[in-house]
């Protein structure tokens, strides 16, 4: 069963918010559901004026700028690219 939910908000809010849900091919009643369920799901909501991305999504960056600073899993520079495939070749 659905309902209908009224809300107030600014219309350029409201017009930004449908172009974006649009852009991703989705409705807006989609993406205010989606964040009602996660309040629900969290018992939070999160004000920010930065975006942030998702925690496991935080983890795997900040796993990966550690493996950048150990220099795991980074190929040499190369002059050319013939240089570049005998090293891939090489590494398989």
């Amino acid at each position: 069963m659905t309902t209908v939910l009224n809300v107030k908000i600014d219309d350029k809010l409201k017009k930004d918010a449908q172009e974006a849900a649009k852009a991703i091919g989705l409705p807006i009643s989609t993406v205010v559901a989606a964040g009602l369920r996660e309040f629900v799901r969290t018992r939070s909501i999160t004000i920010s004026d930065e975006p942030r991305l998702r925690p496991e999504v935080e983890a795997e960056l900040l796993a990966i700028e550690q493996d950048i600073k150990k220099r795991k899993d980074l190929s040499p520079s190369f002059s050319d690219f013939g240089e570049a495939r005998r090293w891939l070749e090489h590494q398989q």
